[in-house]
């Protein structure tokens, strides 16, 4: 039993070492990048920011998980390739779905969302964003779950690698404006069913997930996301009468309208599976 145990604390400690040199590589890669030309000015900070760490993380990508560590591209949610792209578009798809949802039940509670006189405004400015949510999303899934949740997992187990990585991810958004216990949690839940969708349908599926509910709540609705309000022109939202329900200032996510659609998400992607865990909830490789 005890040769057993400290067996899987020197597979921890080794997994812990390697995404600490992933992280390392990635943020100093994400700093040389913001200086390489990318956009600069206005809105289109958010974008920046996006798309450095996307590149910086993507490049971690390649030199720790692929050529270090010798991971296949497979094995961290980026195969087959012929399907990251529709798995990619069904992630946009069930991601907004959920983000609809949340703020249709928000509706109930006083929630508005009114068209305002800028329509010819809308295009240009949310286009810009929209690179910016592509790119943060991309970015978020490669620090919490591409190499990092395959190599975790194969340390301590899918289960506890997706709950450690979970709260990881909750706590990196502990400095947003107006965060609160709920939309921790609700973080929290997110980074669960962004990884039960890892493990089913690869980076793909997790990116577009992610993507799709960000997008929906600014660029559709202009709800603040996770306590950033982006200020989209055309369309105005007015929250809910109770914060508890809505989430305030914090947006959809600080409130039980997305614990709600974020189990409904998290049942939809692992109920079908549960009789069959064995045949997606690997340790090895995402589905073909």
């Amino acid at each position: 039993m005890a040769r057993v145990s400290f067996a899987g604390l020197r597979r921890l400690s080794v997994a812990l070492l390697w995404l600490a040199l992933f992280l390392a590589v990635g943020a100093g890669l994400s700093i040389i990048a913001s200086d390489l030309g990318l956009p600069v000015g206005g809105r289109w900070w958010f974008a920046r920011n996006g798309l450095a760490q996307a590149i910086g993380f993507g490049l971690a990508t390649l030199f720790v998980g692929r050529m270090l560590d010798h991971h296949t591209w497979r094995t961290m949610g980026w195969g087959p390739t012929r399907r990251v792209w529709w798995r990619f578009v069904v992630g946009v798809a069930l991601g907004g779905a959920a983000a609809a949802a949340a703020i249709a039940i928000t509706l109930a509670d006083g929630a508005r969302v009114t068209l305002t006189p800028e329509p010819a405004a809308y295009l240009p400015v949310a286009g810009v964003f929209a690179v910016g949510f592509l790119a943060a999303a991309l970015s978020e899934e490669l620090i919490f779950r591409g190499y990092p949740l395959r190599r975790l997992s194969e340390a301590v187990g899918p289960g506890a690698a997706t709950a450690l990585l979970s709260i990881g991810f909750a706590v990196a958004h502990l400095a947003n404006p107006e965060v609160s216990t709920v939309g921790m949690v609700n973080i929290a839940l997110a980074g669960i069913w962004f990884s039960i969708a890892f493990f089913a349908g690869g980076m793909g599926l997790a990116w577009g997930l992610h993507a799709g509910w960000n997008v929906t709540l600014s660029l559709l609705f202009d709800a603040p996301v996770s306590g950033v309000r982006f200020d989209v022109p055309g369309v105005d939202y007015m929250l809910a009468r109770h914060p508890w329900v809505g989430g305030g200032d914090f947006g959809p996510e600080g409130g039980i309208v997305a614990t709600v659609a974020l189990l409904a998400g998290i049942a939809l992607l692992l109920g079908p599976r549960l009789r069959h865990p064995a045949s997606w909830l690997s340790p090895g490789e995402t589905p073909a």
